[in-house]
Order: C-alpha cells, then sequence, then structure tokens
C-alpha cells in the first residue's frame, strides 16, 4: 500500500468512532450520531468588536454557526455545548455579553424553524430569495466607519429614487422599450479596505503553469 503512487498511509485500529471533515462520526446501535469536530489547534480568530467592519458579519457569523451547530449535531447536549463554547469564544475576543444574546437567541429559533420545515418549504424559500434577487441592484462600497450607516442610505435610495415623494415609483417608469424597470431593492455589498495582509502577503500568480490534473496518469 506504501508504494501507491508514492503516497505514506497512516492506519488506525477499528473503532465505532471517526472524525471526517469537521464532524465526528460514531454508531450507536443501528443509527450513526454525529457532532462537530474540532481541532485542538484551531485559535478561533473572529473578528473583534473594534474592527472596522460593519455589524452585518458580527451577525452573519452567528446565525451562520449556530444554524450550522443545529444541523450538524444529533445531541441536544451537544447542540447545547458547542453552543455555549462559541458564545464564551466571543466573548474572550471582547465582543459584549449583551449584544450577544439577544443575536444568540434569534439565532437559535432561526434555526429550530430551519430545521423544522420539510424540503419543500425550503426551495419554496429559495426560489422567493431568488425571485427578490432578481429585482434587486447592488451597490458595492468599501466599508469606512464614518461614512454614512447603511441604514442611512436606504433611507436616501428610498426617497430620492425608489419612491420619491410626489413622483412616480422607480419600479413603475419604463425604460425606451416600454419596459417597466424591474428594480424593487437595494442592496448595500459593503468590502474591506486593504489591510497589512495585503501588503506583506501578497498572492499574485502570473504564471500558474500547467494543470495538477495534467501530472496524473
Amino acid at each position: 500500500m506504501q508504494q501507491w503512487h508514492g503516497l505514506e498511509w497512516e492506519f488506525s485500529p477499528l473503532s465505532r468512532s471517526c472524525q471526517y471533515m469537521d464532524l465526528t462520526l460514531t454508531l450507536s446501535g443501528r443509527t450513526i450520531q454525529s457532532t462537530l469536530f474540532e481541532k485542538p489547534q484551531n485559535l478561533y480568530l473572529y473578528l473583534p468588536p473594534h474592527s472596522s467592519h460593519p455589524k452585518g458579519p458580527l451577525q452573519s457569523l452567528i446565525y451562520g454557526n449556530i444554524l450550522r451547530i443545529h444541523r450538524l449535531c444529533s445531541s441536544p447536549r451537544d447542540v447545547h455545548k458547542h453552543t455555549r463554547s462559541f458564545f464564551h469564544r466571543l466573548i474572550n475576543h471582547g465582543h459584549d455579553n449583551t449584544i450577544l444574546t439577544p443575536l444568540f437567541r434569534r439565532a437559535t429559533n432561526n434555526a429550530l424553524t430551519y430545521m423544522s420545515c420539510s424540503k419543500d418549504e425550503h426551495d419554496t424559500h429559495q426560489q422567493t430569495k431568488q425571485s427578490k434577487t432578481d429585482h434587486t441592484i447592488f451597490l458595492h462600497l468599501q466599508y469606512h466607519p464614518q461614512d454614512p450607516t447603511a441604514r442611512e442610505l436606504q433611507q436616501i435610495w428610498q426617497e430620492t429614487i425608489a419612491t420619491p415623494p410626489n413622483d412616480t415609483p422607480l419600479s413603475h417608469l419604463q425604460n425606451i422599450d416600454g419596459i417597466n424597470i424591474p428594480v424593487r431593492s437595494l442592496t448595500i455589498a459593503y468590502s474591506r479596505p486593504p489591510n497589512l495582509r495585503n501588503q506583506f502577503s501578497i498572492r499574485n500568480i502570473k504564471n500558474r503553469g500547467r494543470a495538477v490534473s495534467s501530472y496524473l496518469p
């Protein structure tokens, strides 16, 4: 086996439990139980609260990870354990308990609602989201904490373009072909400004050479 394509293989004794990707899978009777597998050397380098980022990434991080915990953990005890660990890691990074607690509650309710939905309901929800995206334009901005907030920009959009007072809404206007303009909402997409990593870890590979697959027989 060690001669196969020059790879070094490591073998372990048969076990009823194994790690696969970010999961620990365990045979329990006729069922397979799953929970999160977290590497001991994981530093959990979440964004600190003083970082120059909009508020959205923190909420997205919490909602996404809480949903991940609920989907991948078979046992409610493991769900509670990993949720608690996640909360305290954010606290250790300097986040405020009074800000995190309501976010965790809403994220948990969101995860429970998601888990209770059928596949058809998920498909319908995805189609609805896609339909909204088809009528959305995106404003790409580099984030700066002293710029107008996303809420203020949305208010300006509504009052001057989308639904200006005493004037025709944007979605009721027609283009030169007589077709209504299919824009009903604005999404503000922030990008972060360049940081020290961009200056000291520049990745600009011009000559990538042959594809990896070209070396295989």
